[in-house]
């Protein structure tokens, strides 16, 4: 299993339609303005992408991308920071020849859900493109780095680190390893060593290791195993100072979210508001208590006064004044509203349940009254205090980046003065070995000078000075 991405950057990138016009198509020809044909595609997947069509595909992607903000605002996220338009993360996954035969659409979509998950992009929108123009079976990757969940980037870094951890892992459990020396790199890089992907050496020391005289291989050695070893110590130092930063912007963003959530000042499992509104309501609990036994009485009243005449008269009149209240004595003339609650008595029984059901609902508008207004003095102090504590995060943010960059730039300033060691280092080298092979070709001639050249060389080859002395008379 080989996985691989494109270098220097070039694996990210901000067209989903590019890359996709690529990858379901042939190869351009020569001639071509652009592919027209697939034969080379095999199968195509897609995961958490409600579509089963490339054209259709890429545009879902594009307009999830565009949407960042509006995903990260749905979540409770920030959308501030630095904004990003390289969106397409694409790799491929490459099987040995050998496997062809026996590799099933199902383990190759198996182990593309693998490497997915090994990148932590799980969560996210991609397209598995699988193609048979090669010797050796592979798929194409191709994901929207915008999570779907929270609108934030997929983080890259390591990625290829990930990928060849996750290769090593997969060929294990297939019981054939077909690239033993990644598991010598992984198990180097375990013990804590740093590993150059191809070789123990960095290419630096391997080019500069090729223009020494081969007569003088102890020399070399010694060298590239002095100057291995400072660049292990500097890297090393860089290793913890990348891990140290991780670990501040996430210790950063931890205390940003504690101090969020203090404000949205949520106890017991029930935000402010929710607790503004339980507090409204138990405030007016006592006056729906009142409120509940008045309607019993009147109810009671009610009926005990519709067994006589005169009580009826008086249900009537009272009827008569409910809907005055209530504004309903426009609609009719109050004769006939007054005939009609003097002979019908559910008519009486109406008006009065009307009523009541009005005075709960004003009861309620006045709790509910009261709860918006506690709610909206919480929503003030909440985004003002949203606002002091962005300020707050913002500087302590520029802060940290501005310290990290700095810390960033002393690394650098360390690896070019490392890297002016390394090459004064083989300087000095190769001009003992010259020094040397002068030596052993002509002793005799070169014994006199020989010594001296020596340790001017050691010395970085410092010009002779000429020095006059005068002789006072």
């Amino acid at each position: 299993m080989t996985p691989k991405a494109a270098p220097k950057g070039r694996a990210t990138g901000k067209s989903f339609k590019g890359v996709f016009a690529y990858l379901q198509h042939d190869k351009t020809l020569e001639g071509e303005a652009h592919q027209t044909s697939a034969e080379r595609v095999e199968w195509m997947a897609f995961n958490n992408l409600a579509v089963d069509h490339p054209d259709a595909a890429w545009r879902v992607m594009a307009a999830t991308a565009r949407m960042q903000d509006e995903i990260k605002r749905s979540a409770g996220k920030s959308v501030a920071g630095n904004k990003s338009d390289q969106v397409v993360f694409h790799y491929s996954l490459a099987w040995h020849p050998d496997e062809k035969d026996g590799l099933s659409q199902a383990e190759m979509l198996r182990a593309a859900n693998e490497s997915l998950m090994a990148l932590g992009a799980t969560n996210h929108q991609a397209a598995i493109i699988a193609h048979n123009d090669t010797d050796h079976p592979h798929v194409h990757v191709v994901i929207n780095r915008v999570d779907l969940e929270d609108g934030k980037m997929l983080d890259l870094w390591n990625y290829q680190k990930k990928l060849s951890k996750w290769a090593m892992s997969y060929e294990q459990s297939r019981g054939q390893v077909y690239c033993d020396q990644r598991v010598e790199n992984w198990k180097k890089r375990d013990e804590g060593k740093t590993v150059n992907a191809d070789k123990d050496a960095a290419w630096h020391q391997q080019d500069e290791a090729k223009k020494f005289d081969p007569a003088n291989d102890n020399d070399t050695a010694a060298i590239l195993k002095a100057q291995q070893a400072k660049d292990a110590a500097l890297a090393a130092d860089g290793q913890k100072m990348h891990s140290r930063h991780s670990a501040e912007w996430k210790a950063y963003s931890r205390d940003y979210q504690d101090a969020k959530a203090q404000i949205n000042d949520k106890k017991r499992g029930k935000t402010a508001f929710q607790r503004a509104r339980e507090d409204a309501k138990e405030q007016f609990k006592p006056l729906r208590s009142q409120l509940g036994k008045q309607h019993w009485q009147e109810t009671k009243d009610f009926e005990k006064k519709e067994r006589r005449v005169a009580g009826k008269l008086e249900n009537a009149l009272s009827a008569i004044r409910y809907a005055k209240e209530l504004g309903r004595d426009n609609s009719k003339g109050f004769a006939s509203m007054a005939f009609n609650f003097l002979t019908s008595k559910k008519s009486r029984v109406d008006a009065l349940e009307k009523f009541h059901r009005a005075q709960w609902r004003n009861l309620n508008a006045a709790q509910n009254a009261q709860a918006d207004a506690a709610i909206a003095k919480i929503k003030t102090d909440q985004q003002t205090a949203f606002k002091d504590s962005r300020a707050s995060f913002s500087s302590r943010r520029q802060m940290l980046k501005d310290q990290q960059d700095a810390e960033r730039a002393a690394l650098q300033r360390r690896w070019a003065t490392r890297k002016l060691e390394r090459k004064n280092a083989f300087e000095l080298g190769r001009k003992k070995a010259e020094i040397k092979k002068q030596a052993k070709s002509d002793p005799e001639a070169s014994r006199g000078e020989t010594r001296g050249d020596y340790n001017r060389a050691a010395r970085g080859d410092r010009k002779k000075r000429s020095r006059s002395r005068t002789r006072k008379p």
